[in-house]
């Protein structure tokens, strides 16, 4: 919404922005008593620091691959991440006992649906620019089996999904601001805010600035919503609902920008759609034959 409607190029701040709404967010909530952060120490916090910089290189090679890889091939390739999730769970063995073969199937249509619904120009591409992309979809699917595994306990953290934004808003704000100072966009952009302050512009900066408050207030609230559903659910299923939003997006933004969606595009995001919704009937089923099961073998 702020880089389409009011031109604001400028992806590494709107990051910050996400970050700062996290740093604000929660600040607000110790201050009015609804969270006590834990006591981290000092090997706790390297680890936290070291997944805050997976996390932002993860979107330092998303926005660099964007220059030399069309957007429809750039959303084909990330549709990919629950393949990569799968594997590198298996290497890790953060998912011992494995996948069905219904868990498989049920990720085709979820991969192949968001191909069709982003369907578009897959020709205008580097091989440098295929690479970078591929490697973001493995750091986007290594972030997120790395994020479900610091919040059920994995490498000695075990940390609330309040607590998780609370330690990682601070680093992950300092890390995009200081890289987009370092790549110039910092100085672009104070450039572009103060274009906006002419005469042939009554409302200045006004609307930009509740832009990206607003931004920062639905980003807080969506990273609470995302770690929350992290911690109670695993990697995979993430990043097939991750696959969904993409879809979603895609509506979501035709009818904001009165964009018509073609027939192959609206296949593939009912395609999609229909995918999240067999894996998570796949996956409710086999939960409950594992909890059937145990309750079989107690009597």
């Amino acid at each position: 919404m702020v880089l389409q409607w009011h031109q604001f190029g400028f992806p590494w701040l709107v990051t910050a922005v996400h970050s700062l709404g996290g740093i604000i967010g929660m600040r607000l909530l110790v201050a009015t008593g609804h969270f006590k952060p834990m006591h981290l120490d000092r090997q706790q916090k390297r680890l936290l620091w070291i997944f805050s910089t997976l996390y932002t290189v993860n979107i330092a090679v998303s926005n660099v691959s964007l220059h030399y890889v069309s957007v429809p091939l750039h959303q084909v390739v990330r549709g990919t991440v629950p393949v990569f999730t799968v594997l590198i769970s298996l290497i890790w063995r953060t998912a011992p006992q494995g996948y069905s073969w219904r868990v498989y199937a049920s990720l085709v249509p979820v991969v192949v649906g968001v191909g069709l619904a982003t369907y578009g120009d897959y020709y205008s591409f580097t091989i440098v620019g295929f690479l970078l992309t591929l490697l973001g979809t493995v750091l986007a699917a290594t972030k997120t089996v790395v994020t479900n595994t610091i919040l059920v306990g994995g490498y000695r953290l075990k940390l609330p999904a309040l607590d998780l934004l609370y330690q990682l808003s601070p680093l992950a704000f300092v890390q995009t601001i200081t890289w987009a100072a370092v790549n110039g966009e910092l100085s672009a952009a104070w450039a572009f805010v103060r274009s906006l302050q002419s005469d042939s512009n009554p409302d200045g900066v006004y609307p930009l600035v509740m832009a990206l408050i607003g931004n920062g207030a639905i980003a807080f609230l969506l990273n609470i919503a995302s770690f929350t559903a992290s911690k109670n659910t695993s990697a995979l299923a993430m990043t097939v609902t991750g696959n969904v939003k993409v879809v979603l997006a895609v509506v979501l933004g035709c009818a904001m920008f009165n964009i018509t969606l073609s027939r192959l595009s609206t296949f593939g995001i009912g395609l999609t759609l229909a995918g999240g919704a067999a894996y998570s009937a796949v996956r409710l089923n086999e939960a409950q034959r594992i909890k059937d099961q145990a309750s079989k073998s107690i009597v």
